[in-house]
């Protein structure tokens, strides 16, 4: 985890840590969330323990603003980004009827009300 890394002492020994917990199948879970200010290096080792634990592991970025959307729940935004990590596409099938309206019929009820 350490090739090209500097500083960082503390960071680096923990995500060696991980990584061997996650080598040893100790980690229950499927994904690791790095946490910390900006450029603190999370990146850097993020990718650094992807690469270690296998090349086929895929790498997936995310920003805290992608979290804190006003336009999508967070639960559904970290499903996208596991998603588009692991290459899951979603196809969304519709059915569009095209054709001429000749009659609109409105049933109203007996009362004359409506």
């Amino acid at each position: 985890v350490s090739q090209g890394m500097v500083g960082q002492h503390a960071a680096r020994r923990a995500a060696g840590v991980i990584l061997e917990m996650i080598k040893e199948g100790k980690i229950a879970g499927r994904a690791v969330l790095l946490a910390g200010m900006p450029g603190t290096g999370k990146t850097a080792i993020a990718q650094g323990v992807a690469k270690a634990v296998s090349k086929d592991i895929p790498f997936t970025m995310l920003a805290g603003s992608e979290l804190y959307s006003h336009e999508m729940s967070k639960s559904e935004a970290l499903t996208q980004a596991f998603r588009r990590s692991i290459g899951v596409r979603i196809k969304e099938e519709t059915e569009l009827i095209e054709g001429e309206v000749v009659e609109i019929q409105i049933d109203r009820p007996a009362t004359g009300t409506g």
